[in-house]
């Protein structure tokens, strides 16, 4: 059975929250590195990071919005969904 959206809208918030907090530990630790000069993260390391980041936000982002949509489709009619 599949789960109701409000149920599935509360685990992909639950989600964002501790990615957010764990990726902020990450960041404060990469500039906690490149504030002390003696061992600094590469460019590359630095990078990945971000890009590891900026994709889990993007997918998330993508869950929330999936997930609002079939809550708002409850509500109304169906509007197709763009194309990005």
């Amino acid at each position: 059975m599949a789960m109701p959206a409000f149920l599935r809208l509360r685990q992909e918030a639950d989600l964002m929250e501790r990615f957010t907090q764990t990726y902020r530990l990450k960041f404060a630790n990469v500039i906690d590195r490149l504030n002390a000069a003696a061992d600094a993260p590469t460019d590359l390391q630095c990078v990945r990071l971000c890009v590891e980041a900026v994709n889990m936000m993007l997918d998330s982002q993508t869950q929330v919005a999936r997930t609002l949509r079939e809550i708002a489709d409850a509500d109304g009619p169906r509007v197709p969904a763009r194309a990005a």
